[in-house]
């Protein structure tokens, strides 16, 4: 079962009455207590003796073994073909789904399930909107992922099915065998688990070769913790943690375990995997996470409330591994849930030898956070899964009772607001050496970082452990929406003084200069809704005008953020200069003013931009022109990826996606970028010198981008000045509309 025809007219009926009749087999089994009552039970009430008797004994003894093995084997064969019939029938159904879905919206799909075509616009509303090639690309991009998905359901369903098959007959052709395949193993490795404190080096050392070495493995993994249960899983794993917390040696050794489990309880819990973890032992680890998990030895001090939950035991498991959603929501949900309970996971009264103890559970490498708040740790595990990071902020929310079970679902999804309330009623506070009965008062920089991580996967669809050069998805609708709730709630009320340097979520402003980064168009367009050649990467982000202004400001005032917006728009006019440049004839008489249109929208963002980065040197004057000019050069790479996303053709090249850019590429957008640095950041007027050197960057820029994009279209020397003026003066006015508007309103 490895293409899409095949799962499109298989029904399974043929596995499915196999896997009845090895049941019935099972069920009916007596043979070996056949073979007891009448043979072995007789034999052994006999007074046989002597070397016959004892040859008959082995001999029986190996034919009642094997009679033992027979029933293991059928028996696994019979499970393995009611699971694999239960996979494939799901995988079918997923299909059909999605071609349900696509047949709904007049999407048709080729025989081969891998080209998704929509019906040519016929009205003319349709044939003059912009959104709808886009829109319908979205939407084919949707459903032919939905197909894949399925397809590979059933392709990991075959080969698992076939594995295990194979694991329960084993290779011998004269008698039947006991499995030890990897289910076996997986139930090994789980036994040296439950040694918890009193695991070996040596046993410890096996451990993680097992669990590394069959990590993404499905029947290991999930004979693995279906034999510890969910309950025991962060039981043994906490007593292990603590007790080899004064260990130095063993340091190490835990934090690897502490990986391989993660990345373990992925493929356990993937409900594309076959087998897999199931629904009941997913609420067992909710209910087992907001429940006390005794692992600290108990003692004059240490009493039943004094030890941890699971959910902040298994908290840092969660950063490794790449989760089904299906799994990683609920629990992403329930624990923020229980966050936003004061005091839910902070009022404990810990001591530092206990913070010392769990450093091998909470953060690691130098915080003096606790880690006791088990939200970091969630949101960490959604910054490296985006699929997992949109739904939490876009769909619609679950409640959850106390225990993990359902208690509503399609509410109003507000977990934006709850994660981004400021000072003592923050959920992402945690407690700190030294203050050990009460919460730090606010989010420490690593929340707010995992936060910020979070948001960046919700709406770039980019997880943060891949590289930096790996081109960005294209946007979708679910992803826009975030966007659109992020400038929201940073573009409004209490949001932008928020982010000013030292206030409760400035460690949030790097991450949201990535994602204004990565929505140029969709901000430019917003800024500049009179210019509607201005393109966007995938589904628009319907932004509010004011408040994305208002954003726009905010990252202005910090130089952690304003490098990336800085690049990223600077490619993007430039990239859109030049593509009016080298599309001269289609805007015919039009051509000078749609240059002029392009060089002014740019200025226009810029412009608030760097009225921004202008205020926030007049209020604080304290070497910030210095971290402005060194953010500026850390964030080049946003420059080019906006330059590909938007399709600059720079001498030729049309970078898309997945390809490097040339040379020249690369170097326009650092020459033109670098036209933002202040000059002279020891001045005696940093403030003056930034605002100099913003308008008169802008301005070049333009220039340049004129410049480089008039070879081969005939221009003679006289009219490039004119049009590159032209482009010039046009950003230089727009960021004076900008500036303005930041003076008279967002600075307000």
């Amino acid at each position: 079962m490895s293409t899409y025809s095949d799962l499109r007219q298989e029904t399974f009926k043929g596995i499915e009455t196999l896997a009845s009749a090895f049941e019935s087999l099972t069920s009916n089994w007596n043979l070996s207590s056949e073979f007891t009552g009448d043979i072995l039970t007789p034999l052994q009430g006999s007074n046989w003796r002597g070397d016959a008797a004892e040859r008959a004994a082995a001999t029986i003894t190996k034919t009642r073994n094997e009679l033992d093995a027979a029933f293991e084997e059928a028996s696994a064969i019979g499970k393995t073909l009611r699971d694999a019939h239960t996979e494939l029938a799901a995988a079918r159904a997923d299909l059909d789904a999605a071609l349900k879905r696509a047949a709904d919206n007049s999407l048709t799909v080729d025989a081969d399930g891998v080209n998704i075509s929509w019906p040519a616009p016929t009205s003319e509303a349709d044939k003059h909107d912009p959104t709808y090639a886009t829109s319908y690309k979205a939407l084919a991009q949707s459903v032919g992922q939905d197909i894949a998905k399925a397809v590979a359901r059933a392709t990991a369903a075959d080969t698992a099915a076939a594995a295990a098959l194979g694991g329960a007959t084993g290779k011998s052709k004269t008698a039947f065998q006991p499995s030890t395949g990897p289910e076996e193993q997986g139930k090994k490795a789980a036994d040296l688990l439950k040694l918890a404190g009193n695991l070996s080096d040596a046993q410890l050392d096996e451990l993680n070769k097992a669990l590394k070495a069959n990590a993404n493995n499905p029947q290991f993994t999930t004979a693995f913790y279906n034999r510890l249960g969910p309950d025991g899983f962060l039981k043994y794993y906490g007593q292990l943690a603590v007790a080899s917390a004064d260990k130095g040696n063993r340091s190490t050794a835990i934090a690897d375990l502490q990986k391989n489990l993660g990345t373990a309880l992925a493929s356990a819990t993937d409900s594309h995997n076959f087998p897999h973890l199931s629904d009941e032992w997913e609420a067992g680890l909710r209910r087992a996470g907001a429940t006390r998990t005794e692992i600290l030895p108990r003692g004059d001090r240490v009493s039943g409330s004094v030890q941890p939950y699971g959910y902040q035991i298994l908290a840092n498991i969660l950063r490794t591994g790449t989760y089904d959603p299906h799994f990683l929501n609920p629990v992403a949900e329930h624990v923020t849930q229980l966050s936003e309970m004061p005091g839910f996971w902070t009022t404990t009264p810990w001591l530092d030898t206990d913070l010392d103890k769990m450093k091998l559970l909470g953060y690691s490498q130098g915080s003096q956070a606790g880690g006791f708040n088990p939200m970091t740790g969630v949101l960490d595990a959604l910054a490296h899964n985006p699929e997992a990071a949109t739904k939490f902020f876009n769909d619609e929310k679950t409640e959850y009772n106390l225990d993990g079970s359902v208690k509503a679902d399609h509410q109003k999804n507000d977990y934006l607001t709850a994660l981004t309330v400021g000072g003592d009623r923050s959920p992402l506070q945690d407690i700190s050496k030294g203050n050990y009965y009460l919460a730090s008062g606010h989010a420490e920089s690593p929340d707010m970082l995992a936060l910020g991580h979070a948001l960046e996967a919700a709406t770039t669809g980019r997880a943060l452990d891949a590289p930096q050069d790996a081109p960005l998805p294209q946007h979708t609708p679910e992803m826009a929406k975030v966007m659109q709730d992020v400038v929201d709630r940073f573009g409004s009320g209490d949001g932008p003084k928020l982010l000013r340097k030292g206030a409760d979520l400035a460690d949030l402003a790097p991450s949201l200069g990535h994602l204004t980064a990565a929505y140029m168009g969709d901000v430019q367009g917003t800024i500049s809704p009179q210019d509607h050649s201005l393109t966007t990467y995938g589904s628009r982000a319907d932004l509010n005008p004011g408040n994305t202004a208002k954003l726009l400001g905010a990252l202005g005032r910090n130089p952690d953020a304003f490098g990336a917006v800085a690049q990223a728009q600077q490619a993007y006019t430039t990239a859109h200069i030049q593509n009016v440049m080298l599309d001269r004839d289609t805007y015919g008489a039009e051509f000078d003013q749609a240059v002029k249109n392009a060089a002014h929208s740019g200025g226009e963002v810029a412009g608030i931009l760097t009225a921004g980065r202008t205020a926030g040197l007049v209020d604080e004057m304290k070497g910030q022109a210095d971290a402005y000019n060194k953010s500026i050069d850390q964030n080049g790479m946003w420059g080019k990826t906006v330059w590909a996303m938007t399709g600059g053709r720079l001498l030729g090249d049309i970078p898309g996606l997945g390809k490097g850019m040339s040379l020249p590429a690369n170097f326009l957008i650092d020459q033109l970028t670098s036209s933002y640095h202040i000059a002279d950041p020891n001045t005696a007027d940093p403030a003056t010198d930034a605002d100099v050197a913003g308008f008169r960057g802008l301005g070049d820029a333009a220039k340049k981008a004129v410049e480089s994009a008039v070879q081969g279209t005939g221009l003679n020397p006289q009219q490039i000045e004119v049009l590159s003026s032209a482009a010039a003066d046009a950003a230089r006015d727009g960021a004076t509309g900008g500036a303005g508007l930041f003076t008279r309103a967002i600075n307000g």
